[in-house]
């Protein structure tokens, strides 16, 4: 077994995602745009989505308990105009950013490909036409991920788990917080497990 050197062994994560935040950085900062009202559809969207627990429990809790046979017109009516209003959120979220995303897409394709155009002859031979092709094509996919609908359901996702946690704190803090130690020791163990 051979001593690998320094130069060949590969900087650890925190390092590389170091030296690549000032992209990162600029790359968001041109679309800080599209990805704001994505998050603004998102919350909208998420907010439309709220609605139908909170109409089963007017359903179960006054329809159905207190025989209050009038609410059940504008409860329907609500479950509706909350389903239109999430369906055009998403159908305007992902038309927005998948058509950015797809821009991104295709620019970074051209530089990386012009990039690839301008390296020595040396570099061609001694790497593997699939390592370049993979670079060219495949390697700018997650990019989008980075600067469209990635983000903008990760900080979504995000901001939904608070207010339902926060819902949920507030209707039996002592149940949510036994809930939360128990998904806690079960990610743990998880995490040992896989480790």
């Amino acid at each position: 077994m051979h001593p690998t050197p320094k130069s060949a062994a590969k900087p650890p994560t925190v390092t590389r995602l170091r030296d690549l935040w000032p992209d990162i950085r600029e790359l968001v900062e041109a679309r800080k745009g599209i990805l704001g009202a994505g998050l603004v559809l998102i919350l909208i969207g998420r907010a439309a989505g709220l609605v139908l627990p909170w109409s089963t429990k007017i359903m179960i809790d006054d329809v159905l308990g207190k025989s209050r046979a009038d609410m059940l017109g504008p409860l329907a009516l609500a479950v509706l105009v909350a389903t239109i209003i999430q369906a055009a959120t998403d159908f305007s979220l992902t038309q927005l950013l998948s058509k950015s995303g797809q821009a991104l897409i295709a620019d970074m394709r051209r530089k990386v490909q012009s990039h690839v155009g301008r390296l020595p002859v040396t570099y061609f031979d001694t790497h593997q036409t699939g390592t370049l092709v993979n670079r060219i094509m495949s390697d700018v996919e997650g990019i989008r991920n980075l600067v469209g609908t990635g983000l903008v359901q990760l900080l979504g996702s995000v901001l939904t788990a608070v207010l339902a946690l926060g819902i949920l704190l507030y209707i039996n803090w002592q149940l949510t917080l036994v809930t939360l130690v128990v998904l806690a020791a079960f990610g743990g163990a998880m995490g040992y497990a896989f480790n």
